[in-house]
């Protein structure tokens, strides 16, 4: 009997107990925000004019191929440029006649300024002389060709100022051989007017 009852007072205290509260759920790592650190600077490229020299280093025989592509594009602004110039280098120099040699330019500068460039790139070295002299031959093939065309054209005009004339001739002799034709008509015409009158009634 006693156990019966202890056993009810043990179930009876269980069931009093409180539930405890429920644990607060984990707290979340806080990031640890590390200070910013300053980025590298980076190296500024030298500017294309600076590598604009006379040698065969990789940098500057790409520059070079640079440059000619911007003048390529835009030969005016590097032009004004140049005009600028209190005292033009050597570097400078070869710049305006690399400009001369724009396919835009006239028939005359492009001439003159192939020989000076071609005795220029015989001091240059090789890989460097090798860049330009592709600029050199285009120029003179265009030119070749300009001068063909320029020959033709010139005969056709030689050709068509005498076919003008000829024709001017054959005009004037046309002219001429009808007034002959008109004037042997008339003459023809007048023995047998004459000839009509004899014949009348006496």
């Amino acid at each position: 009997m006693k156990n019966l009852v202890w056993v009810a007072s043990l179930a009876l205290l269980s069931a009093c107990q409180v539930t405890p509260p429920p644990a607060p759920p984990p707290a979340e790592p806080q990031l640890e925000v590390m200070p910013e650190q300053p980025e590298p600077a980076l190296q500024e490229e030298p500017q294309l004019l600076d590598l604009l020299k006379f040698t065969d280093e990789p940098a500057t025989l790409q520059a070079w191929l640079d440059y000619k592509q911007s003048i390529l594009a835009e030969p005016e602004a590097e032009r004004q440029r140049l005009l600028q110039l209190a005292e033009p280098d050597e570097v400078a120099q070869f710049q305006f006649a690399l400009l001369s040699l724009h396919p835009d330019m006239p028939y005359v500068s492009r001439f003159k300024v192939q020989t000076q460039l071609a005795e220029m790139l015989l001091s240059f070295p090789p890989r460097l002389a090798a860049i330009f002299s592709w600029e050199l031959t285009y120029n003179q093939k265009l030119l070749e060709a300009e001068s063909a065309v320029s020959a033709v054209t010139r005969l056709n005009a030689q050709q068509l100022d005498q076919l003008e004339r000829l024709q001017k001739t054959n005009r004037e002799l046309q002219k001429k051989i009808d007034a002959l034709t008109q004037i042997e008509a008339e003459l023809n015409q007048q023995p047998v007017e004459n000839n009509g009158g004899n014949n009348g009634p006496g």
